[in-house]
């Protein structure tokens, strides 16, 4: 497992061990991610979210929060 030192993976989070995770990321604490998933920098998966196997999430994507306007 890749985790830039400026992220923020929460304890409880399940990461694959081939999970990447950029910088400035934040990964919260019921969020599951399987095996080859990429997460670049300023990225944020929080709530109750479970990503498949091999995506990549790109620059300032948000997943899993409701959305508050």
């Amino acid at each position: 497992m890749s985790i830039h030192p400026s992220a923020i993976v929460h304890p409880k989070a399940e990461l694959d061990p081939s999970v990447e995770v950029g910088p400035f990321s934040i990964i919260g604490e019921h969020v599951k991610i399987a095996r080859g998933t990429k997460v670049a920098a300023h990225v944020v998966i929080d709530g109750w979210t479970e990503i498949g196997e091999e995506c990549n999430f790109y620059p300032f994507v948000s997943v899993g929060q409701p959305l508050r306007i």
